[in-house]
């Protein structure tokens, strides 16, 4: 059986033991390699043949790592489909082996999800002791000296929120259902990466003391289309090695995502954004749907009428501004770039129909 989407650590296991045997530098303890190797796992390393694997934010790359080589957690931030969970997974695939180890936030996370709950069949016959417990992930990267993910934090109650001040500051947690060895210390290498959502603000703004316990990276979106062409290709062939690549096709979705993305057109032109998230991973997702429809209805050729489809159905159209905004894009810059470009003209005149 194939499994759709395999852990960093797995997926790239060549890797991390190829960099690991050649590790020449000290690494923080509890860290199976070095901060440098970290950079290179994620950042890549031609001479090793180590695959680059985020793009265009190499800065916060070795923020990050310099970071969880602290005491102070990491706190990723930026709209959907700028990686901040790609970037939190190949992390901790590097430093600790286990991407796995994680909370995802909504409104029912609870305390147990921080600290720890009980089987209470081994309750009822043995009495609390760690046997019956069911461990968090926070407790258990303690006890390992590791990295527990948290993803969506401001999605989680303001109460668990401000169990995990106390748990950051302190480095422990505490059991007072045992009547010995009831505290748990975090053990060197523990740490937090947390993700949070910039569009949405979820059920909960962090408080500042919250925010203190972190250190905050910001991940924008790329705005370099050459780059974008890149990373789509790249997604898309790792998706299926067979899968065949449109350049055209993709050059042109990815100009229209840049241009509606930075409210600019290659041309120069000031034109309006949608409130729509155009993100990277939102372009990926609608080549791969491109892809597919032409793989089983189209003898695989991408033609304009599906790129339009794709493209228009991946807006709300109950959503005024954005159906005004691309409205406008298309009749001031797609109607000027149809007179020299047979993809376009077809783009501008599946619009015009449907007006």
């Amino acid at each position: 059986m194939q499994i759709i989407k395999q852990p960093m650590e797995i997926q790239y296991k060549e890797e991390i033991q190829k960099l690991i045997k050649n590790e020449k530098e000290d690494k923080p303890e509890g860290w199976q390699m070095s901060p440098l190797s970290v950079k290179k796992f994620i950042l890549g390393d031609k001479k090793l043949q180590i695959s680059k694997k985020i793009y265009g934010n190499d800065d916060i790359v070795e923020r990050s790592i310099v970071t969880l080589a602290t005491d102070r957690g990491l706190l990723l931030t930026g709209v959907p489909g700028t990686a901040k969970t790609m970037l939190s997974e190949l992390l901790t695939a590097a430093i600790c082996n286990d991407s796995l180890n994680t909370i995802q936030g909504n409104i029912g996370t609870n305390e147990a999800d921080l600290k720890y709950s009980w089987n209470y069949s081994l309750l009822i016959s043995n009495g609390p002791n760690k046997k019956s417990m069911i461990k968090s992930p926070v407790l258990k990267a303690m006890e390992k000296g590791s990295i527990v993910r948290f993803e969506e934090i401001t999605r989680s109650p303001q109460e668990v929120q401000d169990m995990l001040i106390s748990i950051m500051s302190d480095k422990l947690i505490q059991i007072p259902e045992l009547k010995e060895n009831n505290t748990i210390f975090a053990k060197k290498g523990f740490n937090i990466i947390a993700t949070a959502n910039t569009l949405d603000k979820g059920v909960n703004e962090m408080s500042s003391a919250l925010k203190r316990r972190f250190n905050i990276e910001h991940i924008k979106p790329l705005n370099n289309i050459k780059l974008e062409q890149e990373i789509v290709k790249n997604q898309i062939i790792k998706m299926d090695e067979k899968n065949k690549i449109d350049e055209n096709i993709i050059e042109i979705l990815t100009t229209i995502y840049n241009d509606l993305r930075t409210g600019i057109t290659i041309e120069g032109d000031l034109i309006e954004k949608p409130e729509k998230n155009l993100s990277t991973a939102e372009l990926v997702n609608v080549y791969h749907e491109c892809m597919i429809h032409a793989k089983f209805f189209s003898n695989s050729e991408i033609d304009a009428n599906i790129v339009f489809d794709k493209l228009i159905n991946s807006f709300d159209e109950n959503n005024e501004n954005d159906i005004r905004a691309l409205n406008y894009y298309f009749e001031k810059t797609i109607k000027l770039r149809s007179s020299t470009n047979e993809i376009y003209n077809k783009l501008y005149k599946n619009m015009v129909k449907i007006k």
